[in-house]
């Protein structure tokens, strides 16, 4: 007796990702910025369909829970969306993981904590990946607010970019490419809010010198050098208040080594006028990223010393670090432990038809 499958058959896929973080700062000697504690789970089951091994049809929630709150949920986000994945392109439309964008991966974009509550992006992302090389180009937006009563209409524009090319002298790469963010932060409907918009525009050009076997030869892992040159121009606008165009800039440099899951980096930002011109004014509300870039001192350095290893065939995974950072004022740490479990299987929906 012979079994026959059709290999295109519709299957049912289940995925469950969970995440518990611990994110602790110590700021107390920096002027202008509090210290606070994050410390909570986050559950996302997803179930739907995929069909021709390269679309998904998905539906599932974010789950939260902060530690010491007495209400059986802290939160939950819904997740919905489609998904094309090829060997080259990707397209993702609805409520998608956060994931699913491969650029913007600085704080200077989108802090960790804010990556934590806000796991989703609702509107669409399109990638193309080079298959012989890291080299990709994106584009996604990420509509943050629908304008109602008392919810301004807020969204942002992004798109990355990274050409690569190999660089036998050195075992490694040499990239170049971009990080572009554009924010828009509008009115709602309550005749007492002051009308206007507030623009945030960041495009950060860099290049980027990645070696693989730098330095000594430590056991069986070659130590793993990543260094990265950005520059940083902002154009941010308060047509509510000011209405003109501020135009911070500045330049920043990351190194980062890497050994058997063990890392050791220093991004060190330098430049004129604070990144964020209007965070006393919007927070949070307008910036997603590091609230540090803000400093008026024009110098922002963090040292981080962190573990990162999967187990158990890469479905759980574990980090732990600090970070020491200056902000021109004075010195401060960040602590942190992350625990992610990440399961996924499928189930054929097609019956075996039986040959004799």
């Amino acid at each position: 007796m012979l079994l026959l499958e059709k290999p295109l058959s519709p299957e049912l896929k289940l995925e469950a990702d969970f995440t518990t973080l611990f994110d602790n700062t110590e700021y107390a000697s920096m002027k202008g910025i509090n210290s606070e504690t994050l410390f909570g789970a986050r559950l996302t089951p997803k179930v739907g369909i995929e069909w021709q091994y390269r679309n998904q049809l998905m539906v599932g929630a974010d789950l939260y829970q902060d530690f010491g709150h007495d209400k059986f949920l802290s939160d939950a986000k819904l997740q919905l969306y489609y998904a094309f994945q090829d060997y080259n392109a990707k397209v993702y439309a609805g409520i998608f993981p956060r994931s699913a964008m491969k650029g913007l991966r600085s704080p200077l974009f989108f802090d960790p904590s804010y990556c934590y509550y806000n796991n989703s992006i609702a509107g669409v992302l399109a990638r193309y990946d080079d298959s012989t090389s890291p080299s990709y180009v994106e584009f996604a937006m990420d509509y943050t607010g629908m304008r109602s009563f008392d919810t301004r209409e807020s969204f942002a524009i992004m798109s990355s970019g990274m050409h690569s090319l190999n660089a036998q002298f050195i075992n490694g790469r040499i990239a170049y490419g971009y990080d572009f963010y554009m924010g828009h932060y509008a009115k709602d409907y309550n005749p007492e809010t002051i009308d206007g918009v507030v623009d945030n525009i960041l495009l950060t050009p860099y290049i980027e010198l990645e070696c693989r076997n730098f330095g000594v030869l430590i056991g069986e892992e070659w130590m793993h050098l990543t260094v990265r040159l950005s520059y940083i121009q902002s154009l941010q606008r308060d047509r509510i208040n000011e209405n003109v165009w501020e135009h911070p800039f500045g330049g920043e440099l990351l190194v980062n080594f890497q050994w058997n899951g063990v890392e050791l980096s220093n991004r060190l930002y330098m430049g004129k006028g604070s990144l964020l011109s209007y965070y006393n004014r919007y927070g949070s509300d307008v910036y997603h990223g590091m609230s540090l870039y803000r400093t008026e001192k024009g110098i922002y350095d963090a040292i981080a010393l962190s573990y990162s290893r999967w187990f158990i065939n890469n479905t759980v995974g574990v980090k732990a670090g600090i970070t020491v950072e200056y902000d021109g004022t004075g010195w401060g740490t960040r602590q942190w432990l992350q625990v992610n479990v990440a399961l996924d299987t499928n189930v054929s929906l097609r019956r075996n038809k039986e040959i004799e």
